[in-house]
């Protein structure tokens, strides 16, 4: 599972934020013709309009076996949190959620 952030810099503050939480996302995605094998073995003719623009706005989320519901639960309220601020602006929605995971 993955997430697409606004860009690298949001990206980098991210996984930063998710890391000083016990939370170890990363980015693993590195666009072909940039990549060892690609400079390699192939030539990339075009302008890179898009590819590594977008390649530096994902997140692989936590996925690993023995990931529980309380880990994926954990990751959803704290990114939440980075991205909406203070549990006080959450709505009754949100704030259940946070009473049932503790």
């Amino acid at each position: 599972f993955y997430i697409k952030v606004k860009d690298l810099e949001e990206r980098t503050a991210l996984l930063d934020y998710l890391k000083r939480n016990d939370i170890y996302a990363v980015f693993h995605y590195v666009p072909l013709h940039s990549s060892e094998a690609g400079l390699k073995f192939s030539l990339f003719s075009k302008e890179d309009i898009y590819t590594t623009k977008e390649s530096d706005k994902l997140i692989r989320l936590p996925m690993y076996f023995g990931l529980d519901n309380k880990d994926i639960e954990k990751i959803i309220y704290k990114i939440k949190i980075y991205f909406k601020g203070t549990v006080d602006e959450w709505d009754n929605r949100d704030k259940k959620f946070i009473e049932r995971i503790g």
